[in-house]
C-alpha cells in the first residue's frame, strides 16, 4: 500500500513540475497547481499510511480446533522473559493480560521453555509447552496431564508488526472437575507484549 501511494506521488509531483515550466503560466497558477500537487500528496500519502495501520494485528489471535467447531480468542500475546543463572527462558502465549483485573472468556496459557533469547529467534522452533484453558469465569480449569505438553512450532516472526505464528499440535486437557477436553490442534497469531534480556 505504501509503495502504491509513493508511486502515484512520483506521478503528481513531476506533472507539477511540467506546469512551473509551462509557457504562460502566471505565478498565481503555478502556485496553485503546486498547493494541488502538496494537497493531492499527502492525502495519498495518509490513505496509505491508514490502511498499513489497518493491517497491524492489534491483539493477536488464537483458533482451537475443537469439535465440532473450532474457536477463535481474539486475543494473544507473547512474553519471552529471560531467566539467568544458565537456566532456559520461559516463553508464554496467554490470550488474556495477567495484571489486568478482570479476565475474558475463553481463555487460554500456553507456558514453555526456550534456549532462545529474543522473540525474532523463536521462528523455527519447537517447544513443549503447558497448556490452561477456561471456557467461562464458571467453567474448570483444564490443563495438561503431568508428563505431557502440547507442541507449539513457531513459524514467522514479523519485525514490523511485531507478532509471530504458530502452530499448536494435538492435546488431551484434563479439567479440574475431571472431565477432558480434546484439542485438535490451532493456530496462533501472537502480538509481542514482553521481550526481557
Amino acid at each position: 500500500m505504501r509503495y502504491a501511494a509513493i508511486s502515484s506521488i512520483m506521478v503528481v509531483l513531476p506533472f507539477t513540475l511540467v506546469l512551473f515550466l509551462a509557457p504562460g503560466c502566471s505565478k498565481e497558477e503555478m502556485n496553485q497547481a503546486l498547493e494541488t500537487a502538496k494537497s493531492k500528496a499527502e492525502s495519498m500519502t495518509n490513505s496509505a499510511v491508514e490502511a498499513a495501520e489497518e493491517t497491524l494485528p492489534e491483539a493477536g489471535e488464537v483458533t482451537l480446533n475443537f469439535k465440532p467447531d473450532p474457536i477463535a480468542i481474539s486475543n494473544a500475546a507473547l512474553d519471552l522473559i529471560s531467566i539467568g543463572d544458565g537456566r532456559p527462558n520461559v516463553v508464554q502465549i496467554s490470550t488474556y493480560n495477567p495484571d489486568a483485573s478482570s479476565r475474558s472468556y475463553p481463555a487460554l496459557l500456553l507456558h514453555g521453555t526456550t534456549n532462545m533469547s529474543t522473540a525474532s529467534s523463536l521462528a523455527g522452533e519447537k517447544d513443549q509447552c503447558d497448556v490452561y484453558y477456561q471456557e467461562s469465569e464458571n467453567s474448570p480449569i483444564a490443563m495438561t496431564q503431568p508428563g505431557e505438553a502440547m507442541t507449539v512450532a513457531f513459524q514467522q516472526y514479523n519485525p514490523t508488526e511485531k507478532a509471530l505464528t504458530a502452530t499448536l499440535g494435538i492435546i488431551s486437557l484434563r479439567g479440574s472437575d475431571g472431565s477432558v477436553i480434546q484439542i485438535e490442534g490451532g493456530n496462533v497469531l501472537a502480538v509481542i507484549r514482553e521481550e526481557t534480556k
